[in-house]
């Protein structure tokens, strides 16, 4: 029985061993404090100024609208609203997990006992969403199926596009925009070509 639990010990201490060796350095356990939103999924901590993106969450833009019951409605704005009502006189506790692309904490956030991006998951809030290369967080795909099912915020609008899809028509947008003007103003321009310059 002893030689049971003694082995049972040491396989439970090798995962959190390697684990601890896998965290970059830059990488803090913790962060706790007050913070500052962002945008809906961004927060900046007000004594460190530390900058943490939530985990496995996005949320519309801040410039998206949604109509839903025939009326329309900024769920970009609503998002970051949400947001800040669930973090303000609250301090919020984040366990970081890892860096983005632009080096930004990626972490899990709570207030007390609420997972911040699941709740807002849960309430239509935004999406479950994971970045390539960030850690997956497949619970957060249960819970917005809840939520799609029951037609929560961002999905009672069926117009309203995801943000990483909205994001791409902005960009294709950007660049079919852009002309070639025929000819740069300030050059001059080719000499007609008639019967006589021949």
């Amino acid at each position: 029985m002893k030689a049971v639990t003694v082995s049972m010990m040491l396989f439970m201490a090798i995962p959190a061993a390697s684990l601890a060796q896998s965290r970059p350095a830059d990488v803090p356990r913790q962060i706790y404090g007050m913070v500052q939103v962002v945008d809906a999924t961004t927060f900046e901590f007000v004594k460190s100024r530390q900058v943490v993106r939530l985990a496995g969450y996005e949320a519309p833009r801040l410039e998206q609208t949604a109509t839903s019951a025939g009326g329309g409605w900024p769920a970009g704005q609503v998002s970051r609203a949400w947001m800040i009502l669930r973090t303000l006189g609250q301090n919020v506790n984040c366990g970081p997990i890892g860096r983005d692309a632009k080096q930004v904490l990626v972490a899990h956030c709570f207030v007390g006992e609420t997972n911040l991006a699941a709740t807002a998951i849960a309430e239509g809030i935004g999406y479950a969403f994971n970045y390539p290369g960030e850690p997956q967080v497949p619970a957060y795909f249960d819970i917005e199926r809840k939520a799609r099912g029951l037609g929560y915020g961002v999905w009672s609008s069926p117009d309203l596009l995801p943000p990483w899809l909205y994001d791409a028509s902005v960009a294709k947008a950007d660049t079919s925009d852009r002309r070639v003007p025929e000819s740069e103003p300030g050059l001059p321009l080719p000499l007609p070509v008639n019967q006589t310059t021949r």
